[in-house]
């Protein structure tokens, strides 16, 4: 058996001392839980530590908090928002290569872990003494860890924006963020006719055929090169494509495949703003693993400028986006935001009643002979879809089955000050939803297939646009048709992709005091299953004021589901000791529920990122 000792929750008691070890678990590897006490490299204090202020210890990791147990307090809002700060990195130059030393690694990093992991998102949430409450508007940070033969490399870069490098010249905040509300300079002046917003550059990120982007869907993509990171300017040419707007959605599908012919980076862009008595322009791209333009094909969206169209989907014979039921609030525009009362952005208001709108675009001859459609959803919000595909036994395009992570409602006057525990009762949530969509008839029907809120969804690219089964994603600890939180839990859905059925869970939880990022897939090489593979995420314990980057077994070599507590506690050498079963061979496939195979303690404060991109090109 290998043990690992954690701090022990009081409250926990003799909670798990009796759950029985199933055979499966006893099979996996026994790793160190990463989430213990803090290394001789760690700070043994931090002042961004928020005081824990409840009369019982803190939840540790392994098996989420039991249904009804558990809810998010005043102390997960401090915990919360203690990790949206600015970055410890550098806003100079920090292309220089550093290696993560081995002392920082707990348990075994895969050797066939071959690539880099890209990540991005807000930076800096302080721009020269002016906090950002909306950290939508922080620049763009983008940092890569190199994997090779179990080394680790490091590296980072701001996104060199205009408005970034021009601020870091002027020692001060000069452009307004989308969410910002009124002059950001802070003098007198304040024009509201001046509509335009920094372009921060810190939603996405894409490595393809040797160039690398930072993707923010408000304008134009930013070149950078993949192995110094250091920006290249803003790109009207993107891998030799000129645009057909003046930007590119921060969301794109790779379609990976065992023959690299069959490989596609799949992206779109769409107008902003029609012309008069015209609609707006869309336009999808597709590369193939060279770069070169495999196909390109525009479209025109009726009345789609404020339809905030954030992700896509592709299948074979179809291109999917969806328009959001938002539209210009003029009342909003013309009290609030003519005052400097509130930001651009809260000025396109989410409109309760009006139908969302599934934009289902030919990709292919098949697909025009039915001809472009626009289907009505139901009145929710889109940001993260999970994929979609054509049902087995259609072979005319005529039908298609989608999956998202649609929100109940959304407000874009929310903001890190107005949270309140109450934000987690009910309210927005959002869930893996599937969509049984009838093209030719232009119908839609829609069934949750958990009631475990959830965001940031990734599949294995291999599976992009075709029938699957798993999703990886951050989801809330409490599993409940009200109750939700924040996401703290890496979770594993196991879906049928027939129509109706509910989808089967494994999670791993992090701690009461840990959030979650986006999980990214990573295939082992040469993998045939859906499944064979890791997933890659970091995580910030506010407890600790640490960044872990968690690498965990994707497969499902031991099937449980989230209701099973496959983990005991039990005391030696006056440590309360978390046992997760007899050691396996090297290489041998655990599942997630058993925790990472390895944890990487990174040296700087990572606030929370965006999006993520894995590379099978290793860039040190």
């Amino acid at each position: 058996m290998m043990y690992h000792a954690v701090s022990a929750p009081a409250s926990l008691g003799t909670r798990n001392a009796t759950a029985p070890i199933s055979a499966s678990a006893r099979r996996v590897r026994a790793i160190r839980a990463a989430v213990s006490e803090p290394p001789p490299t760690s700070p043994s204090a931090s002042p961004f530590v928020p005081r824990w202020n409840l009369s019982r210890a803190p939840l540790g990791p392994g098996v989420e908090p039991a249904p009804g147990t558990w809810v998010p307090t005043d102390q997960t809002i401090d915990d919360w928002r203690s990790i949206y700060r600015n970055t410890t990195l550098s806003t100079t130059d920090g292309n220089a290569p550093r290696t993560i030393s081995s002392a920082r690694v707990t348990g075994v990093i895969p050797h066939e872990l071959t690539g880099t992991l890209f990540r991005n998102g807000p930076g800096l949430l302080e721009v020269y003494g002016k906090k950002l409450n909306q950290f939508f508007d922080g620049d763009g940070l983008i940092y890569s860890i190199a994997f090779e033969a179990g080394a680790l490399t490091f590296k980072h870069n701001f996104v060199g924006t205009k408005g970034f490098t021009e601020e870091r010249a002027a020692q001060k905040m000069l452009y307004k963020g989308a969410f910002a509300i009124g002059n950001p300079k802070g003098d007198a002046f304040y024009n509201p006719f001046d509509f335009d917003v920094k372009n921060v550059a810190n939603t996405g990120v894409v490595d393809w055929a040797g160039e690398l982007y930072a993707l923010w869907e408000g304008g134009k993509p930013h070149k950078m090169d993949p192995v110094s990171l250091r920006t290249e300017g803003e790109a009207d040419v993107v891998l030799g494509q000129a645009l057909e707007v003046p930007q590119m959605a921060a969301h794109y599908r790779v379609i990976d495949a065992a023959d690299p012919a069959d490989k596609r980076l799949v992206a779109f862009s769409i107008e902003a703003q029609n012309s008069f008595m015209q609609p707006n322009r869309c336009c999808f791209y597709e590369w193939d693993v060279d770069g070169k333009q495999a196909a390109r094909q525009t479209f025109g969206v009726p009345d789609a400028t404020f339809g905030f169209f954030h992700d896509c989907l592709v299948t074979e014979n179809w291109y999917l986006l969806v328009q959001n039921p938002t539209a210009l609030d003029p009342q909003k525009l013309l009290t609030e935001y003519m005052f400097a009362k509130c930001a651009l952005a809260q000025v396109i208001a989410f409109q309760d009643g009006k139908s969302a709108l599934l934009h289902m675009l030919p990709r292919t001859e098949k697909a025009r002979a039915i001809g472009q459609q626009a289907i009505p959803l139901a009145n929710q919000f889109f940001f993260h879809h999970v994929n979609a595909f054509e049902p087995a036994g259609c072979n005319d395009a005529s039908q298609v089955v989608f999956d998202s992570a649609p929100w109940k409602f959304m407000d874009f006057g929310m903001n890190l000050d107005m949270v309140t525990p109450a934000f987690w009762d009910g309210g927005s949530r959002v869930e893996y939803t599937r969509f049984d969509v009838n093209v030719a008839r232009g119908t839609s029907k829609q069934e949750s297939l958990s009631n475990r809120v959830m965001e940031f969804p990734q599949v294995n690219p291999r599976f992009t646009g075709q029938a699957y089964r798993y999703v990886y994603s951050a989801g809330a600890a409490v599993k409940d048709d009200v109750k939700w939180g924040p996401n703290q839990c890496l979770v594993k859905f196991d879906t049928s992709p027939e129509v109706g059925v509910k989808a089967e869970e494994q999670t791993y939880y992090f701690g009461e005091r840990s959030f979650v990022q986006e999980p990214i897939f990573c295939a082992r090489p040469g993998a045939v299953a859906e499944d064979d593979g890791w997933v890659l995420l970091v995580v910030n314990d506010a407890g600790e004021d640490l960044s872990r980057l968690h690498i965990f077994d994707a497969s499902a070599e031991a099937v449980m589901t989230s209701r099973q507590q496959p983990l005991v506690w039990s005391v030696q050498a006056k440590k309360l000791v978390l046992i997760y079963g007899q050691s396996t061979a090297d290489g041998d496939q655990q599942d997630i529920a058993a925790g990472p195979v390895a944890t990487v303690e990174l040296e700087d404060h990572l606030p929370p990122g965006l999006h993520g991109y894995w590379s099978n090109a290793v860039h040190k």
